[in-house]
């Protein structure tokens, strides 16, 4: 099945292969549920801590963030923003909340 979302995530892939590992600002652990109709349809993993993202689970997440498929690619393609998302009840985190801010450079306006 092609979610939208995964067009967001190539991209992310892209822009992890620009990241100087001796210089990052972000060095923390994500998970992100896509949903489907309410309902987890895929999982990612975005660790920046070993600059990779893949599609699966990590026990080692510090935040993950259940977002629809649709809503993540509107975050990813600029026209929704992780605070509109959340004050709208569009983005649901567990974990460290502040760490979702931390995430504005690898997905908006990629």
């Amino acid at each position: 099945m092609s979610f939208k979302s995964d067009a967001v995530f190539e991209k992310i892939k892209l822009r992890l292969t620009k990241i100087d590992p001796a210089n990052r600002q972000v060095e923390n652990m994500y998970k992100f549920n896509i949903t489907v109709g309410g309902k987890v349809a895929k999982t990612w993993v975005l660790d920046l801590k070993n600059v990779k993202l893949f599609e699966g689970d990590s026990p080692d997440v510090e935040c993950t963030v259940t977002v629809s498929d649709e809503d993540f690619f509107a975050m990813g393609s600029g026209t929704l923003t992780a605070k509109d998302a959340m004050a709208q009840d569009k983005l649901d985190v567990d974990g460290n909340i502040e760490l979702v801010f931390k995430l504005a450079p690898f997905v908006s306006s990629i």
